[in-house]
C-alpha cells in the first residue's frame, strides 16, 4: 500500500514538473489580394517593397475585449534589444461581429524578415497570435 502511494505521489510530482503550460494561439494569415474565402486557401509570405500586405487574424475564441493591438516589427542585427525594431503599432476597436477575427492591410517599404503578432488590450505580454513574412 505504502509502495502504490510513493508511485502514485511520483508520477502526481513528475506531471506537474514536465507538463508546460501554453496559451492558446489564433492564427495570421497574409495575401496579396483583399482577404475572402478564395484567397484565404492560399496564403502568402513573401511580398514585394510597396505592395499592400492584406491578413487575416482569427482569434483562439471569442474575444471578451472589443479592443486589439496590432503590432508589427522587423528582424535585423542593427537594432538595439536583441534585434527586433517595432515598425508599425496600432489599436483596433472590434465591432460585435468582429470578436473572432480581424482583416486589414498595411505597406512596408523596406526589405528584411518582419514579424507580426496581435495582442488583446488585457495582456500584453501573451500574443493572441503572431506570424512572420518577407518583404523582397
Amino acid at each position: 500500500m505504502i509502495r502504490i502511494f510513493k508511485l502514485l505521489t511520483i508520477v502526481i510530482f513528475t506531471s506537474l514538473i514536465f507538463c508546460a503550460c501554453t496559451y492558446d494561439r489564433g492564427l495570421i494569415l497574409f495575401n496579396t489580394q483583399p482577404i475572402t474565402q478564395e484567397t484565404a486557401l492560399h496564403p502568402q509570405k513573401t511580398f514585394t517593397e510597396g505592395q499592400r500586405v492584406y491578413y487575416l487574424f482569427i482569434a483562439p475564441k471569442k474575444m471578451k475585449n472589443e479592443f486589439i493591438r496590432v503590432q508589427v516589427f522587423k528582424m535585423t542585427e542593427d537594432a538595439p534589444w536583441g534585434g527586433n525594431e517595432v515598425v508599425r503599432t496600432k489599436d483596433y476597436r472590434l465591432m460585435l461581429d468582429e470578436r473572432y477575427y480581424h482583416t486589414n492591410y498595411f505597406t512596408l517599404y523596406e526589405k528584411g524578415r518582419y514579424v507580426m503578432q496581435v495582442f488583446s488590450h488585457e495582456d500584453f505580454q501573451h500574443p493572441l497570435a503572431l506570424n512572420d513574412f518577407y518583404i523582397k
